[in-house]
């Protein structure tokens, strides 16, 4: 039955009726889809007038449920967030201070081990300065003294023993300078000490360690170890051996560069560094192919590669003059291509010395390509060169070895023995190829050729020193395939002099005799070669056997039980016994 909207506004359920349907409907979608929704209840009808003496019902409020939980979340959020800010900021404090601790200690601990290296240095330097004189008392039958004077020494005896170092210098220096013996002055920890030792992150407990405080020093007088010090090199004063030192430091450069090994390709010297920069002016990467000489007045833009005329020299040729300008200019310029080179060597004089030598050895290489016979020339002197260079390096290196073994053995500790140990006195081994009859195979072995002139205790002595680097190379570990055969061949042929500085026990009577009658003008150089040692006996030496008075370059007649004794029809001998002879 349609209503007017009279009748609806006089009717009190009809605002009612739709507010209960709102909100059945509101709970209706909240019920789960599976249960069951009960039927609404009949309203009966109530008549008009009564809905004028009722007032408008109020539709009931609901709370903002939603705005209240999202405020919530917020301050649990915010509130999660202030934690975790907080837990961080503590961790990050407690690995500082960690950090800060573990620095500390590792720099005491640090120092400490300094402290102890620089003690046990002045122990060991003690020692060494001690131990020669304490062997020879041994020898001489009182080891007692050696002893005693050793046990002064040791860090553990009582601090009466030990001098500071500062107010005993002085008198230390004063009575080495009376018994004529070296001193060793202590030296204070501080001028040994880099300041970052010496101040570790500013820590004041370093400098209140009660180890700094008690550090003592041991100022050795050798004069208490031995009365009298036997005769040898080391009589010579420390203050003469820091003035050698001093004067060694002037007149050479404090560390000196030098290649690691065969692979080590360096610009070390301003003759390499010139050799490589003529290439990379001349946009070559080697010298095995020149280009061709250039054209004499032929203009050359800057842009354009060097080119020389190989036929003249830069002062024949205007041309070349130019170039080597250009070469040294640009040299200059790049001077930072060669920084292992020592700044020194770039001065006028030595950029030009370097450049000649470089410009005739690529003059050389040029004409060596160009002309067949020039080249066959060329390899000839460069095979003579390297064949040069590797026998001198075979004496040298037989000089370092035998030098070594001398300063393991105190026997030969005397000044006269210096003489002997100069490059000229070793001798010669030669590269040979030898064949084989019965396998008919060759084999390059090296010829061990001494001088005429040396005496047979000379030789002896050598051989006492070889035996000596034998004993010694015996305990280490052998790798590669060794060294190449030595075989005793022929003495050096004409009249080669010993050189100054030799004792005349170093030079064979045989000799002598044979000089003195053919070249009579040579036995007179000879007196100023010869530099004989006072107070030197040749008898205090059993290892150099007795003189001779027809005397020549010959095997020793010490035998050893290593040697492999080679018949006369042999033309060579073992590894072992050519050392010997050596």
């Amino acid at each position: 039955m349609p209503t007017s909207e009279l009748s609806d506004a006089l009717n009190p359920y009809y605002a009612q009726s739709r507010s209960r349907s709102g909100h059945h409907a509101h709970d209706t979608s909240q019920l789960p889809p599976g249960s069951h929704q009960p039927a609404p209840q009949h309203t009966p009808h109530r008549a008009q007038p009564d809905f004028a003496m009722v007032g408008p019902a109020r539709a009931p409020e609901t709370p903002p449920q939603n705005q209240t939980n999202r405020v919530t979340a917020v301050q649990e959020l915010l509130r999660f967030l202030a934690s975790t800010r907080e837990a961080c900021e503590v961790e990050r404090r407690r690995r500082l201070t960690w950090e800060r601790e573990m620095e500390a200690k590792h720099a005491l601990q640090k120092t400490e081990m300094e402290r102890r290296i620089f003690e046990l240095q002045q122990e060991v330097t003690s020692l060494r300065s001690c131990l020669p004189f304490y062997q020879a008392t041994s020898l001489g039958g009182g080891p007692s003294t050696g002893t005693s004077d050793l046990q002064t020494l040791h860090p553990a005896l009582p601090p009466a023993t030990f001098q500071q170092p500062t107010p005993t210098s002085s008198a230390a220096a004063v009575h080495s300078s009376t018994t004529g013996r070296p001193t060793v002055e202590p030296v204070p920890i501080h001028a040994l000490s880099t300041p970052e030792v010496a101040e570790p992150l500013g820590s004041p407990s370093f400098h209140s360690s009660p180890s700094f405080a008690s550090t003592r020093f041991i100022p050795v007088n050798p004069s208490s170890c031995q009365g009298q010090s036997p005769p040898g090199r080391k009589s010579a004063t420390l203050s003469e051996s820091d003035e050698d030192n001093s004067d060694a430091s002037s007149s050479f450069p404090s560390h000196r560069l030098r290649r690691r090994n065969h692979h080590d390709n360096r610009c070390l010297t301003i003759q390499h560094a010139m050799r490589n920069h003529l290439l990379r002016v001349m946009q070559l990467d080697n010298d095995k192919q020149l280009p061709d000489s250039c054209v004499e007045g032929t203009p050359l833009g800057p842009d354009e590669p060097v080119r020389f005329v190989w036929d003249k020299t830069p002062k024949q040729s205007v041309h070349n003059s130019r170039m080597k300008e250009r070469v040294l200019k640009d040299l200059k310029e790049n001077r930072r291509l060669y920084r292992h080179v020592p700044d020194k060597e770039f001065g006028k004089k030595s950029l030009e010395s370097a450049f000649d030598q470089a410009f005739v050895t690529l003059r050389q290489k040029f004409k060596a390509q160009r002309d067949a016979s020039v080249a066959k020339n060329y390899k000839q002197r460069e095979e003579i060169k390297a064949m040069r260079a590797r026998r001198l390096s075979r004496r040298k290196v037989k000089l370092g070895k035998r030098s070594d073994a001398r300063g393991r053995m105190q026997i030969f500790e005397h000044t006269t023995f210096d003489g002997a140990l100069q490059l000229e006195c070793m001798s010669s081994e030669e590269s040979e190829v030898e064949e084989d009859p019965t396998s008919e195979t060759r084999a390059v072995v090296l010829r061990i050729r001494g001088c005429q002139w040396r005496s047979l205790r000379l030789q002896h002595f050598f051989d006492a020193l070889d035996k000596e680097e034998r004993e010694v190379n015996a305990q280490r570990p052998r790798r590669g395939v060794g060294r190449k055969e030595r075989y005793r061949g022929p003495a050096k042929e004409g009249i080669l002099l010993p050189p100054k500085g030799v004792a005349s026990w170093m030079i064979s009577k045989r000799w002598m005799a044979m000089v003195q009658e053919s070249h009579s003008e040579v036995h007179d150089m000879l007196k100023d070669v010869i530099m004989d040692t006072d107070g030197f006996d040749c008898r205090q030496f059993p290892l150099m056997s007795v003189e001779s008075d027809d005397e020549e370059w010959m095997e020793p007649p010490l035998v050893d039980d290593n040697y492999i004794q080679r018949t006369d029809a042999s033309t060579s001998f073992s590894f072992q016994n050519a050392l010997s002879v050596s």
